[in-house]
């Protein structure tokens, strides 16, 4: 009766963990789409990036939709885990590059 009942709670603390780094990846994708979105296609170029605005789009919004249809620890988890990781590093690298060139420290 004991294993019954641990399992079934384990369970359900995976089940909220998987609820929560989804939901978490799911903030991030849409902010990091958002912050794209209203960057001027020129920024890009000035910060020197091979893909341009129209490709950081695409990628942002394909991974927010992967994340939202299939979760990062989903079915396609491979594929949630890059976007994820593309997300991670346009908000890390390019958003505080963006910073930067607004600033005038370039």
């Amino acid at each position: 009766m004991g294993l019954v009942s641990s399992s079934y709670f384990a369970d359900t603390i995976v089940g909220w963990l998987n609820l929560i780094i989804n939901i978490a990846a799911i903030i991030l994708e849409a902010w990091a789409v958002i912050h794209c979105a209203m960057q001027r296609p020129d920024a890009f170029t000035a910060l020197g990036t091979p893909i341009p605005k129209g490709g950081w789009l695409v990628i942002l919004i394909l991974s927010l939709i992967i994340t939202l249809f299939f979760g990062v620890l989903g079915s396609l988890f491979m594929l949630g885990l890059i976007g994820l990781g593309f997300t991670g590093f346009y908000l890390l690298q390019l958003r505080s590059g963006f910073r930067e060139l607004l600033e005038g420290r370039w």
